[in-house]
Protein backbone atom coordinates (compact mmCIF):
# COMPACT_ATOMS: atom_id res chain seq x y z
CA UNK A 1 0.00 0.00 0.00
CA UNK A 2 1.06 3.60 -0.41
CA UNK A 3 2.98 4.88 2.24
CA UNK A 4 0.16 7.62 2.81
CA UNK A 5 -2.26 4.98 3.05
CA UNK A 6 -0.57 2.79 5.64
CA UNK A 7 0.04 6.25 8.20
CA UNK A 8 -3.38 7.37 7.52
CA UNK A 9 -4.88 4.08 8.92
CA UNK A 10 -2.18 3.95 11.34
CA UNK A 11 -2.67 7.60 12.86
CA UNK A 12 -6.83 6.77 12.91
CA UNK A 13 -6.36 4.14 15.18
CA UNK A 14 -3.75 5.81 17.39
CA UNK A 15 -5.69 8.35 17.64
CA UNK A 16 -9.26 6.41 18.85
CA UNK A 17 -6.37 4.64 21.38
CA UNK A 18 -5.11 8.53 22.32
CA UNK A 19 -8.91 9.40 22.91
CA UNK A 20 -9.47 5.85 25.02
CA UNK A 21 -6.55 7.13 27.17
CA UNK A 22 -8.02 10.48 27.70
CA UNK A 23 -11.64 9.46 28.25
CA UNK A 24 -9.94 7.59 31.37
CA UNK A 25 -7.78 10.84 32.60
CA UNK A 26 -10.57 13.62 31.98
CA UNK A 27 -13.50 11.73 33.77
CA UNK A 28 -11.59 10.84 36.72
CA UNK A 29 -12.38 7.12 36.46
CA UNK A 30 -9.45 5.36 38.32
CA UNK A 31 -11.24 7.75 41.31
CA UNK A 32 -14.91 6.87 40.04
CA UNK A 33 -14.94 3.01 39.53
CA UNK A 34 -13.80 2.15 43.20
CA UNK A 35 -16.47 5.21 44.32
CA UNK A 36 -19.05 3.11 42.29
CA UNK A 37 -17.91 -0.37 43.35
CA UNK A 38 -18.55 0.90 46.85
CA UNK A 39 -21.60 2.40 46.54
CA UNK A 40 -23.16 -0.38 44.69
CA UNK A 41 -21.90 -2.47 47.54
CA UNK A 42 -23.18 -0.63 50.40
CA UNK A 43 -26.46 0.01 48.47
CA UNK A 44 -27.17 -3.54 47.36
CA UNK A 45 -28.96 -4.56 50.47
CA UNK A 46 -30.85 -1.95 50.40
CA UNK A 47 -32.26 -1.72 47.09
CA UNK A 48 -34.05 -5.11 47.17
CA UNK A 49 -38.38 -5.57 47.38
CA UNK A 50 -38.18 -6.44 51.08
CA UNK A 51 -36.57 -3.80 52.93
CA UNK A 52 -38.13 -1.20 50.95
CA UNK A 53 -41.32 -2.68 51.93
CA UNK A 54 -40.49 -3.05 55.30
CA UNK A 55 -39.40 0.54 55.23
CA UNK A 56 -42.90 1.42 53.61
CA UNK A 57 -44.96 -0.17 56.02
CA UNK A 58 -42.99 1.46 59.11
CA UNK A 59 -43.73 5.34 56.91
CA UNK A 60 -47.11 4.11 57.25
CA UNK A 61 -47.11 3.28 60.89
CA UNK A 62 -45.83 6.18 61.69
CA UNK A 63 -48.02 8.52 59.76
CA UNK A 64 -50.75 6.69 61.44
CA UNK A 65 -49.67 7.40 64.90
CA UNK A 66 -49.54 10.71 63.50
CA UNK A 67 -53.34 11.01 62.13
CA UNK A 68 -54.36 8.81 65.01
CA UNK A 69 -52.81 10.94 67.63
CA UNK A 70 -54.51 14.42 66.33
CA UNK A 71 -58.24 12.88 65.28
CA UNK A 72 -58.65 10.67 68.39
CA UNK A 73 -55.99 10.44 71.22
CA UNK A 74 -56.34 14.51 71.91
CA UNK A 75 -59.88 14.53 72.04
CA UNK A 76 -60.23 11.01 74.08
CA UNK A 77 -57.32 11.35 76.64
CA UNK A 78 -58.31 15.74 77.00
CA UNK A 79 -61.87 14.02 77.91
CA UNK A 80 -60.57 11.81 79.95
CA UNK A 81 -58.01 13.90 82.12
CA UNK A 82 -60.86 16.32 82.16
CA UNK A 83 -59.37 19.22 79.95
CA UNK A 84 -60.47 20.76 76.72
CA UNK A 85 -58.18 19.81 73.86
CA UNK A 86 -55.98 23.34 73.87
CA UNK A 87 -55.55 22.90 77.90
CA UNK A 88 -54.53 19.00 76.86
CA UNK A 89 -51.99 20.36 74.07
CA UNK A 90 -50.67 23.02 76.29
CA UNK A 91 -50.01 20.21 79.27
CA UNK A 92 -48.68 17.42 76.59
CA UNK A 93 -46.29 20.57 75.68
CA UNK A 94 -45.18 21.60 79.39
CA UNK A 95 -44.76 17.72 80.51
CA UNK A 96 -44.16 16.08 78.02
CA UNK A 97 -41.81 18.25 75.76
CA UNK A 98 -40.31 15.30 73.38
CA UNK A 99 -43.89 13.94 72.58
CA UNK A 100 -45.56 17.01 72.06
CA UNK A 101 -42.66 17.92 69.81
CA UNK A 102 -42.38 14.87 67.68
CA UNK A 103 -46.49 14.46 67.16
CA UNK A 104 -45.78 18.13 65.86
CA UNK A 105 -43.39 17.19 63.31
CA UNK A 106 -44.00 13.66 62.53
CA UNK A 107 -45.89 14.86 59.25
CA UNK A 108 -43.39 16.94 57.84
CA UNK A 109 -40.87 13.63 59.04
CA UNK A 110 -42.82 10.72 57.13
CA UNK A 111 -43.23 12.83 54.18
CA UNK A 112 -39.33 13.17 53.87
CA UNK A 113 -38.90 9.71 54.69
CA UNK A 114 -41.38 8.57 51.91
CA UNK A 115 -39.94 10.67 49.12
CA UNK A 116 -36.53 9.08 49.90
CA UNK A 117 -37.78 5.38 50.46
CA UNK A 118 -39.92 6.15 47.33
CA UNK A 119 -36.74 7.14 44.81
CA UNK A 120 -35.44 3.90 46.27
CA UNK A 121 -38.35 1.89 45.33
CA UNK A 122 -38.35 3.53 42.08
CA UNK A 123 -34.93 2.87 41.10
CA UNK A 124 -34.66 -0.58 42.00
CA UNK A 125 -34.39 -2.14 38.39
CA UNK A 126 -31.92 0.68 37.15
CA UNK A 127 -29.56 0.09 40.11
CA UNK A 128 -29.87 -3.59 39.13
CA UNK A 129 -28.58 -3.04 35.54
CA UNK A 130 -26.33 -0.31 36.83
CA UNK A 131 -24.87 -2.54 39.32
CA UNK A 132 -24.07 -5.01 36.75
CA UNK A 133 -21.35 -3.03 35.00
CA UNK A 134 -19.46 -4.29 33.67
CA UNK A 135 -20.74 -7.79 34.36
CA UNK A 136 -22.60 -8.95 37.44
CA UNK A 137 -19.24 -11.16 37.83
CA UNK A 138 -16.97 -8.40 37.50
CA UNK A 139 -16.44 -5.02 39.56
CA UNK A 140 -16.82 -1.44 37.79
CA UNK A 141 -12.96 -0.93 39.42
CA UNK A 142 -12.45 -3.05 35.86
CA UNK A 143 -13.68 -0.44 33.45
CA UNK A 144 -11.34 2.19 33.60
CA UNK A 145 -8.25 -0.18 33.93
CA UNK A 146 -10.60 -2.03 30.43
CA UNK A 147 -10.03 1.26 28.81
CA UNK A 148 -7.34 2.72 29.40
CA UNK A 149 -5.79 -0.81 28.47
CA UNK A 150 -7.29 -1.03 25.12
CA UNK A 151 -6.09 2.84 24.55
CA UNK A 152 -2.53 1.64 24.66
CA UNK A 153 -2.98 -1.42 22.94
CA UNK A 154 -4.80 0.86 19.92
CA UNK A 155 -1.97 3.37 20.34
CA UNK A 156 1.02 0.77 20.22
CA UNK A 157 -1.31 -0.41 16.90
CA UNK A 158 -1.77 2.61 15.56
CA UNK A 159 2.11 3.05 15.77
CA UNK A 160 2.95 -0.55 14.12
CA UNK A 161 0.44 0.48 10.97
CA UNK A 162 1.49 3.51 10.48
CA UNK A 163 5.08 2.76 10.56
CA UNK A 164 5.66 -1.36 10.57
CA UNK A 165 4.21 -2.05 6.41
CA UNK A 166 3.31 -6.06 7.90
CA UNK A 167 -0.30 -6.99 7.35
CA UNK A 168 -0.69 -8.38 10.84
CA UNK A 169 -0.95 -5.08 12.43
CA UNK A 170 -3.87 -3.91 10.33
CA UNK A 171 -5.77 -7.23 10.80
CA UNK A 172 -5.20 -7.17 14.59
CA UNK A 173 -6.34 -3.29 14.88
CA UNK A 174 -9.71 -4.29 12.56
CA UNK A 175 -10.20 -7.52 14.91
CA UNK A 176 -9.25 -5.35 18.32
CA UNK A 177 -12.30 -2.87 16.70
CA UNK A 178 -14.67 -5.67 16.29
CA UNK A 179 -14.10 -7.02 19.68
CA UNK A 180 -15.05 -3.85 21.46
CA UNK A 181 -17.89 -3.70 19.65
CA UNK A 182 -19.16 -6.88 20.05
CA UNK A 183 -18.33 -6.98 23.67
CA UNK A 184 -19.94 -3.83 24.81
CA UNK A 185 -23.24 -4.80 23.15
CA UNK A 186 -23.13 -8.45 24.41
CA UNK A 187 -22.84 -7.14 27.96
CA UNK A 188 -25.33 -4.26 27.33
CA UNK A 189 -23.22 -1.64 27.95
CA UNK A 190 -25.31 1.09 26.62
CA UNK A 191 -28.28 -0.08 28.37
CA UNK A 192 -26.46 -0.52 32.02
CA UNK A 193 -24.97 3.46 31.63
CA UNK A 194 -28.22 4.85 30.61
CA UNK A 195 -29.88 3.18 33.77
CA UNK A 196 -26.60 4.58 36.07
CA UNK A 197 -27.18 7.93 34.66
CA UNK A 198 -30.84 8.08 34.90
CA UNK A 199 -30.66 6.66 38.72
CA UNK A 200 -27.74 8.97 39.45
CA UNK A 201 -29.98 12.30 38.64
CA UNK A 202 -33.02 10.81 40.57
CA UNK A 203 -31.02 10.77 43.38
CA UNK A 204 -29.67 14.31 43.43
CA UNK A 205 -32.67 15.80 44.46
CA UNK A 206 -32.93 13.30 47.85
CA UNK A 207 -28.92 12.18 48.10
CA UNK A 208 -27.19 15.26 49.75
CA UNK A 209 -25.56 16.63 52.74
CA UNK A 210 -28.71 18.84 53.79
CA UNK A 211 -31.09 15.87 53.48
CA UNK A 212 -28.91 13.55 55.85
CA UNK A 213 -28.38 16.21 58.63
CA UNK A 214 -32.25 16.76 58.26
CA UNK A 215 -32.92 13.26 58.63
CA UNK A 216 -30.37 12.49 61.47
CA UNK A 217 -32.11 15.48 63.47
CA UNK A 218 -35.60 14.02 62.25
CA UNK A 219 -34.77 10.68 64.06
CA UNK A 220 -33.69 11.95 67.05
CA UNK A 221 -37.18 14.10 67.62
CA UNK A 222 -38.72 11.00 66.91
CA UNK A 223 -36.66 8.67 68.79
CA UNK A 224 -36.77 11.15 71.74
CA UNK A 225 -41.21 11.39 71.37
CA UNK A 226 -40.96 7.29 71.55
CA UNK A 227 -38.91 6.90 74.72
CA UNK A 228 -40.75 10.13 76.53
CA UNK A 229 -43.76 8.31 75.62
CA UNK A 230 -43.23 4.99 76.99
CA UNK A 231 -41.19 6.16 80.45
CA UNK A 232 -42.86 9.14 81.31
CA UNK A 233 -46.18 10.04 79.57
CA UNK A 234 -47.82 6.61 79.48
CA UNK A 235 -46.89 5.64 83.22
CA UNK A 236 -48.19 8.67 84.10
CA UNK A 237 -51.46 8.66 82.38
CA UNK A 238 -52.06 5.12 84.00
CA UNK A 239 -51.55 6.60 86.66
CA UNK A 240 -54.13 9.76 86.54
CA UNK A 241 -56.59 7.41 84.58
CA UNK A 242 -56.49 4.52 87.55
CA UNK A 243 -55.48 2.20 85.10
CA UNK A 244 -52.43 -0.38 85.27
CA UNK A 245 -49.79 -0.94 82.28
CA UNK A 246 -51.89 -3.92 81.38
CA UNK A 247 -55.21 -1.88 81.90
CA UNK A 248 -53.76 0.91 79.92
CA UNK A 249 -52.19 -1.36 76.75
CA UNK A 250 -55.68 -3.14 76.41
CA UNK A 251 -57.39 0.63 76.54
CA UNK A 252 -54.87 2.24 73.69
CA UNK A 253 -55.11 -1.28 71.80
CA UNK A 254 -58.93 -0.97 71.55
CA UNK A 255 -59.46 2.73 71.55
CA UNK A 256 -55.76 3.95 69.75
CA UNK A 257 -54.73 1.03 67.51
CA UNK A 258 -52.72 2.84 65.19
CA UNK A 259 -51.27 3.87 68.73
CA UNK A 260 -50.45 0.98 70.40
CA UNK A 261 -49.03 -0.74 66.99
CA UNK A 262 -46.63 2.27 66.41
CA UNK A 263 -45.42 1.91 70.17
CA UNK A 264 -44.22 -1.59 69.76
CA UNK A 265 -42.63 -1.35 66.35
CA UNK A 266 -41.33 1.97 66.71
CA UNK A 267 -38.11 0.74 68.33
CA UNK A 268 -36.70 -1.43 65.51
CA UNK A 269 -38.69 1.07 62.79
CA UNK A 270 -35.66 3.55 64.17
CA UNK A 271 -33.24 1.06 64.04
CA UNK A 272 -33.87 0.29 60.12
CA UNK A 273 -34.17 4.14 58.97
CA UNK A 274 -31.25 4.77 61.08
CA UNK A 275 -29.45 1.98 59.53
CA UNK A 276 -30.29 3.35 56.16
CA UNK A 277 -29.20 6.76 56.98
CA UNK A 278 -25.46 5.26 57.86
CA UNK A 279 -25.72 3.98 54.56
CA UNK A 280 -26.28 7.54 52.74
CA UNK A 281 -23.51 8.86 54.89
CA UNK A 282 -21.23 6.25 54.32
CA UNK A 283 -21.27 6.86 50.79
CA UNK A 284 -21.89 9.84 50.30
CA UNK A 285 -18.29 10.90 48.89
CA UNK A 286 -18.83 7.71 46.99
CA UNK A 287 -21.82 9.50 45.19
CA UNK A 288 -20.06 13.46 45.05
CA UNK A 289 -17.51 11.59 43.04
CA UNK A 290 -19.56 9.41 40.49
CA UNK A 291 -22.15 11.56 40.31
CA UNK A 292 -20.63 14.13 37.96
CA UNK A 293 -19.62 12.05 35.45
CA UNK A 294 -22.44 10.67 32.57
CA UNK A 295 -21.43 7.04 32.02
CA UNK A 296 -23.42 7.09 28.61
CA UNK A 297 -20.87 9.14 26.60
CA UNK A 298 -18.16 6.83 27.52
CA UNK A 299 -19.53 4.15 26.24
CA UNK A 300 -20.27 4.86 23.26
CA UNK A 301 -16.64 6.40 23.11
CA UNK A 302 -15.52 3.07 23.64
CA UNK A 303 -18.23 1.55 20.61
CA UNK A 304 -17.97 4.25 18.58
CA UNK A 305 -14.17 4.17 18.36
CA UNK A 306 -14.13 -0.10 18.51
CA UNK A 307 -16.01 1.41 14.87
CA UNK A 308 -13.15 3.66 13.36
CA UNK A 309 -10.64 1.35 14.60
CA UNK A 310 -12.21 -1.68 12.57
CA UNK A 311 -12.19 0.74 9.50
CA UNK A 312 -9.01 1.93 10.07
CA UNK A 313 -7.83 -1.49 10.55
CA UNK A 314 -10.25 -2.50 6.82
CA UNK A 315 -8.61 0.47 5.12
CA UNK A 316 -5.16 -0.22 5.67
CA UNK A 317 -6.27 -4.12 4.38
CA UNK A 318 -7.63 -2.79 1.45
CA UNK A 319 -5.22 -0.62 0.12
CA UNK A 320 -2.81 -2.05 -2.33
CA UNK A 321 0.55 -0.75 -3.97
CA UNK A 322 0.14 0.56 -7.37
CA UNK A 323 1.99 -2.08 -9.73
CA UNK A 324 5.45 -0.77 -10.91
CA UNK A 325 5.97 -0.34 -14.44
CA UNK A 326 8.80 -2.45 -15.57
CA UNK A 327 11.41 -0.66 -18.14
CA UNK A 328 12.21 -2.88 -21.20
CA UNK A 329 15.77 -2.50 -22.61
CA UNK A 330 15.65 -0.54 -25.97
CA UNK A 331 17.84 -3.88 -27.48
CA UNK A 332 15.46 -5.75 -26.91
CA UNK A 333 12.39 -3.93 -28.44
CA UNK A 334 14.59 -3.49 -31.73
CA UNK A 335 15.16 -7.39 -31.42
CA UNK A 336 12.01 -7.84 -31.38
Amino acid sequence: MHTWQRRTAGAIVAAVGVSFIVTVIVNSLFSVGPAFERMSGGFRPVMKPVPIAQLQTDLKGLSAVSTEFGTKAVPMLSQALKMDPAQFQAFMGQQYPAVAKGIQQLPAITQQFTGVVGTLQAEQARFAKADAIPTSNLPATTVPWGLFAAGVVLLALGLLVAFRPVRLWSWLAAAFGALLIIASLAISLPGKASAADTMNSHLKPVYTAQMLTGAKGALTVVGAMGTEMQTKMLPALGQQLGMDQAQLQGFFQQNLPAMAAGMQTMPQALGRFQNLLRTFDGHLADYNTLQPVSFVPIVWTMIIGGVVALFAGAFGLVARRKPEIQEVPVATLRAA
